[in-house]
C-alpha cells in the first residue's frame, strides 16, 4: 500500500533532546518536538511551556510606527476630534476594529467604526467604501485609522488627505508597491523584531492599544482600570482565524486568550460558542479556527460584517443571543452556497471524476456567469474557502474568480508550502487591476475579458515556483517521531498538549508506528466516509484509530498483506464520560514506500 504523502521525519539531536528532557522532566517525545522546532535551551523551553504576557510580550514602542501613531491618536483624543476606525469584513478585520474602538472609547476618544461591504465595495480601503462612509456620517472625520488594511491604498489615502483627514494606517499585509503618504504607518513588515513579525491585523491593533494605554498612564492622561483583558480574546481569535504562524507573540496571544477565556470573553462570543458548539467548556485553538472564526466571517461573506462587530462589542446578553443566532444562520447559508460552487469548480477543472488525475501547475477556475444573489454565479464571499479546498485537494495553488455583470472578476488565491501566491499574482499583473495579500493567501481584481490570459500567466508562474525547488513540490507530511505501541497513553497525550495551542507554524505533532497489521477496519459514519482502524504490532494493540474522509481505502487496508507504517495525531476521546487516547490517522503505507 503506497502512502498518500511524502513523509519527512523531523531532525533533532538526540543528546540535546535527552538534556532538555532531564532538565525539565519532560517525556522524550515532547522534548524531541521542542528541539526539532528550535527550542533547545531549557530557559527558552520554560518560556514556551509557561508563557505570560507580563514577561514575554514585546515592548509596544519597539514596534515600527507605534510611538508616533499612539502620540497622534492621543492628540486627537485630547483635542476632541472624531476618529473613524476603518476595518475589513473578515474575522481579523472585524476583531481588530472591535479591539481598537473599545480601547479608544475606554481612553476617552470619540471613536466609531466603519466596515466595507464585500460585494459592492470590495476589500480594503476603497473609494466606494470611503464615499459611503463620508456620506453616512455627514462629512469627513478628523482622523481615520485603518486596521487590517490600507497598506496598498496610496490613492485612497491621498484622497482622504485632500479632504483634511489625518490618515493612520495599521496593517500587516505585504508591502506591494509605494507606501501611502499617511500621517503614520504601523506594519510589522516595516521591521518588527523577531517574534512580532507575523502579527495579524488584530495583533497589530492589540500592540497599538497597549502603547496607547502605556502612553496615557505615563503622561497622566489615563487613570482608569487596566486596559487589555477585554482586548485579549478578540486578538487571540483573529490570530488563529487569519492563519498566521503560531510562534512568538502570536502564540503568546492565543495561549493567553484561551487561558483567560472565562474571565474576558464577552457575552457575544460566549453566546456564539454555546450555540455553535453547544458547550460551556472553554474553547481551544481548533474551536477558534473552525467553530467561532467561520461564523464571525460568515457575516461579512453573506451580508454585513457589522453584525459580527456588534457581537464582539455588545455587553447585553439578550442581544448577544440574538446576534449569535443570526450568525449561525449566515453560516448555514454560507455552507450551502460554498458546496454548490465547490461542485461546479471541481467539474470545471476535471476533479469530479472518480479516477481524476490533476497534473497542471495550478488550479484556475471562474464563475459560470455573473454573480447575482446567492444562487446565481459564484458568490465572492466564499471563493476564498473554495480556493482553499481546491488547494488541499490538489496540493497546488488555486485561484477562484467570481465575475460581475461587466465581465470583471474578483479572485482569491490559496497556496501551500513552497509556493508564493503574491509573487504568482505579480507575474500575472498585466491581467489585473490590483492585488494584495500574503504568500499563502491573496486576493485580486481581474480585468474584463482577461480570464484566459490570467490563467496562462498564473499557471506559468506556479510552474516556475515548483521547478525552482530541487524535488519539485510534492505533498509532504512531517513525522515528529516513531513511537512504540505501549507508549501511546493518555498521559503522553496530555504532556504533548503542553505544546499547544496548535496551528500554522506550530502544528499538532504527528507520530508514527512501524510495522503494524490491521486487526479490524470498518466504515464509520452514516455514509461510510470515515474508517475505524484497529491496528496491532506483535500482538500488542494500538489505541482505537479513526481515519477521516478516507472511506475509499477500506478494501485496500483490509487486503494489505505486508505490515504497514501508520502516521497519526494523538487525541483524547471523552465518550460516555470516560477518557481514553485515540489515534487520528493521517496516512499509512508499506515500509518500502516510506521516505
Amino acid at each position: 500500500m503506497e502512502p498518500q504523502f511524502k513523509w519527512k521525519e523531523t531532525s533533532a539531536d538526540a543528546e540535546t533532546v535527552r538534556t532538555l528532557a532531564r532538565a525539565l522532566d519532560l517525556p522524550l517525545p515532547v522534548a524531541r518536538v521542542l528541539v526539532a522546532r528550535g527550542v533547545t535551551d531549557p530557559a527558552a523551553a520554560q518560556r514556551f511551556l509557561n508563557p505570560n504576557l507580563r514577561d514575554h510580550l514585546g515592548a509596544p514602542f519597539d514596534f515600527p510606527g507605534v510611538r508616533i501613531t499612539a502620540e497622534r491618536l492621543w492628540q486627537a483624543i485630547r483635542d476632541g476630534r472624531d476618529i473613524v476606525v476603518y476595518g475589513d469584513f473578515d474575522a481579523d478585520g472585524v476583531a481588530a476594529a472591535a479591539l481598537l474602538v473599545t480601547a479608544l472609547q475606554r481612553l476617552g476618544g470619540a471613536a466609531e467604526v466603519f466596515l466595507p461591504l464585500r460585494e459592492s465595495e470590495g476589500y480594503g480601503l476603497t473609494r466606494a467604501a470611503l464615499d459611503r462612509c463620508l456620506r453616512e456620517r455627514g462629512g469627513p472625520p478628523g482622523v481615520l485609522v485603518t486596521v487590517d488594511c490600507g497598506i496598498s491604498s496610496p490613492h485612497e489615502v491621498a484622497y482622504l488627505t485632500s479632504l483634511g483627514v489625518e490618515v493612520i494606517i495599521t496593517d500587516h499585509h505585504e508591502l506591494n508597491g509605494p507606501l501611502p503618504e499617511a500621517a503614520a504607518i504601523v506594519n510589522p513588515k516595516l521591521g518588527a523584531s523577531p517574534g512580532a513579525e507575523h502579527l495579524c491585523g488584530a495583533g497589530v491593533a492589540f500592540k497599538l492599544a497597549h502603547a496607547l494605554a502605556d502612553l496615557g498612564k505615563a503622561n497622566g492622561w489615563y487613570q482608569g482600570a487596566p486596559l487589555g483583558g477585554e482586548l485579549l480574546v478578540p486578538a487571540g481569535l483573529a490570530t488563529v482565524t487569519d492563519i498566521v504562524p503560531l510562534t512568538g507573540e502570536n502564540r503568546l496571544l492565543v495561549w493567553s486568550a484561551l487561558k483567560y477565556w472565562r474571565h474576558y470573553a464577552g457575552p457575544g462570543l460566549q453566546a456564539l460558542l454555546a450555540r455553535a458548539a453547544r458547550q460551556t467548556m472553554p474553547p481551544d485553538a481548533y474551536t477558534f479556527g473552525f467553530v467561532l472564526g467561520p461564523r464571525i466571517n460568515a457575516a461579512g461573506r453573506m451580508e454585513s460584517a457589522m453584525t459580527a462587530f456588534e457581537l464582539l462589542t455588545t455587553r447585553d446578553r439578550d442581544r448577544a443571543a440574538e446576534l449569535a443566532a443570526h450568525l449561525e444562520g449566515c453560516n448555514a447559508r454560507r455552507r450551502g452556497v460554498e458546496e454548490r460552487i465547490v461542485l461546479a469548480a471541481r467539474k470545471q477543472c476535471g476533479l469530479d471524476a472518480e479516477d481524476a488525475v490533476f497534473d497542471a501547475a495550478s488550479v484556475v477556475v471562474g464563475g459560470e456567469g455573473p454573480h447575482v444573489g446567492e444562487e446565481e454565479g459564484w458568490h465572492p464571499g466564499v471563493i476564498g474557502i473554495v480556493a482553499a479546498r481546491l488547494c488541499d485537494d490538489t496540493g497546488r495553488p488555486a485561484a477562484v474568480v467570481s465575475f460581475d455583470q461587466d465581465g470583471a472578476g474578483r479572485g482569491s488565491v490559496r497556496a501551500g508550502e513552497g509556493y508564493h501566491a503574491l509573487e504568482a499574482l505579480a507575474a500575472a499583473d498585466e491581467a489585473l487591476t490590483g492585488y494584495g495579500g500574503h504568500a499563502s493567501a491573496a486576493g485580486f481584481h481581474l480585468k474584463p475579458g482577461a480570464f484566459d490570459s490570467f490563467k496562462q500567466l498564473f499557471n506559468a508562474a506556479c510552474a516556475r515556483q515548483a521547478a525552482a525547488c530541487e524535488d519539485g513540490l510534492p505533498r509532504s507530511l512531517t513525522v515528529d517521531g516513531w513511537l512504540e505501541p505501549e507508549t501511546l497513553t493518555l498521559e503522553l497525550h496530555r504532556e504533548i498538549q503542553r505544546l499547544a495551542p496548535f496551528g500554522n507554524g506550530n502544528p499538532a505533532p504527528r507520530w508514527g508506528v512501524r510495522g503494524v497489521t490491521a486487526k479490524e477496519i470498518r466504515p464509520l459514519g452514516a455514509s461510510g466516509d470515515h474508517l475505524l482502524c484497529m491496528f496491532e504490532r506483535d500482538g500488542y494493540p494500538l489505541p482505537r484509530g479513526v481515519w477521516f474522509r478516507n472511506g475509499d481505502a477500506l478494501e485496500t487496508l483490509r487486503s494489505a498483506s505486508a505490515p504497514l507504517d501508520v502516521v497519526f495525531e494523538l487525541r483524547e476521546n471523552n465518550y460516555g464520560g470516560e477518557s481514553s487516547v485515540e489515534l487520528q490517522i493521517v496516512d499509512a503505507g508499506n515500509s518500502e514506500f516510506r521516505i
